[in-house]
């Protein structure tokens, strides 16, 4: 079964690939993409995913912050683990990459994966807080086109609205276990006591939003991984001479990472080159410069990545089928 479900996302993933590249080389002259390309110095790779590494140091040290109820596990042990979710987003579709990461967490370190999973739900609305405000900042300094502020429109209300909800949830426990038993009563009798159990476990992971301090410190962490990252993106154009400043890649680190927060496609891939191209195009860029940018951009990201993990994978003894498919 686990197999199936596991085809059944990749098929989804490849669907979805294909229709946002299609979208991505409909308007991109091939010939022109692939001279840039030819003409890029990549030596400023080198640097650009070097940093990409310390960015997910500090998503580790987030993480670390946010498990610190459930166990007390070093920035140093849960990088690997970071590292390995990363690596099953870029191969599977609908974010299985965040199942992975709570997976090998609970076989590792023998931590609720339920609660791992409220932890990793907490993670991915604090990216969502920061990557709008950038969009929000960097649009202030620069300006939106009418899709840009569509999504900072959408993003904004949908990070808000979840904000709130884990916070509310959050601050009142025997609140939130009341809401989840009238849900469950709906569920048939045998697997009520079940889906109860794991409903708990997921609001635990939660209540590290209890905290203000805590929280401080998880915004703190989320921000600077993500102006790492964006400075990476902008190492990057060096390597394509594209003369925007920072605040241009700080739109485009928010505008490619909000087009894939939704779970669609293996990896992102699509829809980041598309929002990666659109963007620096609405900014001024020529659209194949643009175009060969983000094909060269996302592979640095994802690339190393998959390599870094079946070097982790290794060293902690899992065998990547049998992560994926167990987890999956």
């Amino acid at each position: 079964m686990s197999n199936l479900i596991t085809s059944r996302r990749l098929w989804l993933g490849l669907g979805g690939t294909g229709l946002f590249l299609g979208l991505f080389f409909w308007r991109t002259d091939l010939g022109e993409l692939g001279d840039a390309l030819a003409q890029a110095n990549y030596w400023w790779v080198v640097p650009a995913v070097a940093i990409w590494f310390v960015s997910a140091a500090f998503r580790s040290l987030r993480w670390h912050y946010l498990l610190r109820r459930l166990a007390n596990l070093s920035t140093r042990t849960l990088y690997p683990i970071v590292i390995i979710g990363y690596m099953a987003n870029n191969l599977l579709p609908l974010r299985t990459g965040e199942f992975i990461r709570a997976y090998v967490l609970g076989e590792r370190h023998g931590v609720s994966k339920m609660s791992a999973l409220g932890t990793i739900a907490v993670e991915r609305v604090f990216d969502g807080v920061v990557l709008v405000g950038f969009l929000l900042a960097a649009g202030a300094v620069l300006g939106l086109n009418e899709e840009l502020t569509a999504l900072a429109v959408g993003m904004s209300v949908a990070f808000a609205a979840l904000l709130g909800l884990f916070v509310y949830v959050a601050s009142s426990p025997e609140r939130a276990r009341r809401w989840t038993e009238r849900a469950m009563g709906l569920l048939p009798s045998t697997v009520r006591q079940r889906a109860q159990g794991l409903a708990d476990s997921f609001l635990e992971g939660l209540q590290s939003l209890q905290s203000p301090s805590l929280v401080v410190l998880v915004l703190g962490t989320s921000l600077v991984a993500w102006l790492l990252e964006a400075f990476m993106y902008y190492l990057v154009g060096r390597s394509f001479s594209i003369d925007e400043g920072f605040a241009a890649y700080m739109m485009v680190a928010a505008a490619a990472n909000l087009a894939i927060t939704l779970p669609s496609t293996s990896g992102g891939i699509g829809p980041f080159e598309l929002l990666t191209k659109e963007t620096l195009t609405f900014l001024g860029t020529g659209s194949s410069v643009a175009g060969a940018y983000a094909i060269a951009l996302h592979g640095f990201v994802l690339l190393p990545v998959i390599a870094a993990e079946l070097v982790f994978l290794w060293a902690i003894n899992l065998s990547l089928g049998r992560t994926l498919g167990e987890a999956g």
